[in-house]
Formats: C-alpha cells, sequence, structure tokens
C-alpha cells in the first residue's frame, strides 16, 4: 500500500507578474525650440518687430491641432521623452488688426529624465501634460542674410515609471 499526501501535492509554484513603482510624482518642464524663415516685409530693429516701418506684435497661440507625443525610449536609470506642439504664429498692428499669420508650425521637444531603477522594458506613464506658455519670439539675421524667427513652447507634465517584477505566491489547487 502507499501513502499520499494529498495536502503537499497540492501545493505548486506559481509566477504572477505585477507591476512595481521605480520612479513616481516626478515632474518635468522643458522648453521645444524651432526657427522658421521671416516673412518678408518683417525686421526685428532695437529688439522690437516692425513691418513697413510700423511697430507690430509677433505673438504664439495654441494651434487647434493637439500635441502629440511621439516617442518614450528607456536606458538604464534614464527616460527619454519625444513630443510635438503645434502654434499658431499671428502678427498684429499695435491698434490688433491681424496683418498676418502661420497655422500649425510644429515645435518639437524632448528631454532626458533621470530615474534610478528604470531599465529598457519598463512601463512609463505620462499625465498630467500642460503646455505652459511661449517665450517670446525673437527675430535675427543668419550668416545667408535670411530673416529667422525662434519660437519656443514651454511643457510641463509628470511622469510614472514601473517595472514588472514576478510575485510568488503558493497557491493551493482546488479539489473541484
Amino acid at each position: 500500500m502507499m501513502n499520499v499526501d494529498l495536502i503537499d501535492q497540492r501545493r505548486q509554484q506559481q509566477r504572477v507578474k505585477v507591476p512595481m513603482v521605480i520612479d513616481k510624482d516626478r515632474c518635468v518642464q522643458v522648453i521645444g525650440r524651432t526657427e522658421i524663415d521671416g516673412p518678408a516685409n518683417l525686421s526685428f530693429v532695437h529688439g522690437r518687430f516692425e513691418s513697413g516701418g510700423e511697430h507690430v506684435l509677433v505673438q504664439l497661440v495654441l494651434s487647434t491641432r493637439p500635441p502629440e507625443l511621439l516617442s518614450t525610449t528607456i536606458i538604464p536609470g534614464k527616460v527619454l521623452n519625444t513630443g510635438v506642439v503645434y502654434v499658431d504664429l499671428v502678427i498684429t498692428s499695435l491698434t490688433g488688426t491681424k496683418l498676418a499669420s502661420k497655422q500649425e508650425i510644429p515645435i518639437l521637444w524632448h528631454d532626458l529624465v533621470p530615474s534610478p531603477g528604470a531599465m529598457p522594458g519598463d512601463m512609463v506613464q505620462k499625465h498630467d501634460f500642460e503646455i505652459e506658455g511661449f517665450e517670446d519670439v525673437v527675430g535675427y539675421c543668419d550668416c545667408e542674410g535670411r530673416f529667422r524667427l525662434v519660437l519656443a513652447v514651454v511643457v510641463r507634465y509628470c511622469l510614472v515609471i514601473a517595472a514588472e517584477r514576478i510575485l510568488r505566491v503558493e497557491a493551493a489547487e482546488t479539489f473541484c
């Protein structure tokens, strides 16, 4: 006759993967910049924009096209994020008359966030994404004599980084 211990046979090892937060409440502020060709009738004189000898206002406003998060890459200990914000460039007279505009100009931004313990394959969640504002538009002439405008946007968002870890559980099978 053979004795069998049913309780010992019911136990088996199971591996369950669960997310474990590595880094949380990490808020990031980043500035994205781009340069575009300035309109032919626009100049930058003594720190002010002029068109036809008259002072004008050159401003950025958020486009109707929503911002996009393009990529997230994790290298050991760091998280790299890339996105784009679309803006409209609006040129108005000092009396408020709209003189010219250019829509949906892409401003690319990217950052490098230190995150000890982050490894390739970990999960990154972004939340509370906000466009905080724009830097003043600046104009200059490049080496080839072209008039250029520098556009900049300030972006803020928060990150949560988690990794899948194996949770070891001693589980019993049912008798059914």
